[in-house]
């Protein structure tokens, strides 16, 4: 089955929606809070850094040349492509580490960077190409794999600081399309059979592994 894609009005509603929800997540860490572990090795400043770049990179990648002329069809055709790449994660983790160290006041900085994506989001037809380093894909289909780094990574950080607010639907649901696309067939049967609250489920591979 082809990867879902999505239209520009419900990927630009989805990802100010699920902005507006990792800034008010952001917005609720204390102060003490900032260098507690979140996820793996990372700590709540930088999985706030890493999070940050669902905005910084709508604003990067819009501008300048191509740097990979490969069309990128899809959110999890993205994301495939990312994922295969030598140590994908340790690569992440590394950045996040160091932009982590850049910023002062993440709160700021996730302020900046959340106007500077809405700029564009208001201003840029969905059809635009933006200039990613693995490839050419546009805006509308973009947005998608920012929503879902926003959604999966704002649940993290709602445990991390103890904080019970769930994405909104609108999110919600293009993330669970794109992860869908990425999981195996038996995997999918079994979120079919947890959401309609049968037994035997078998436990879900993470497909952003």
């Amino acid at each position: 089955m082809a990867d879902r894609t999505f239209a520009a009005p419900d990927t630009i509603a989805a990802f100010r929606e699920s902005g507006h929800w990792w800034r008010s997540l952001v917005g609720g860490v204390d102060d003490h809070q900032w260098d507690l572990m979140a996820l793996g090795e990372w700590t709540v400043r930088e999985l706030v850094a890493h999070g940050a770049r669902a905005f910084k990179t709508v604003s990067e990648y819009v501008e300048g040349d191509v740097k990979d002329p490969t069309r990128i069809g899809t959110a999890a055709e993205y994301f495939r492509i990312v994922l295969a790449e030598q140590t994908p994660h340790v690569h992440i983790a590394n950045r996040a580490r160091k932009e982590a160290r850049e910023e002062p006041d993440w709160v700021d900085a996730t302020d900046r960077a959340w106007a500077g994506a809405e700029r564009v989001v208001a201003n840029v037809p969905g059809d635009t190409d933006m200039h990613l380093f693995v490839g050419e894909m546009t805006l509308s289909q973009y947005l998608a794999t920012r929503v879902v780094e926003l959604v999966v990574h704002g649940t993290d950080l709602a445990e991390a600081i103890g904080i019970p607010s769930p994405p909104p639907v609108a999110g919600s649901r293009i993330a669970i399309d794109v992860l869908l696309d990425l999981a195996a067939a038996d995997d999918a049967a079994s979120v079919v059979r947890l959401l309609s609250g049968r037994s035997g489920s078998l436990p879900l591979a993470n497909v952003l592994a």
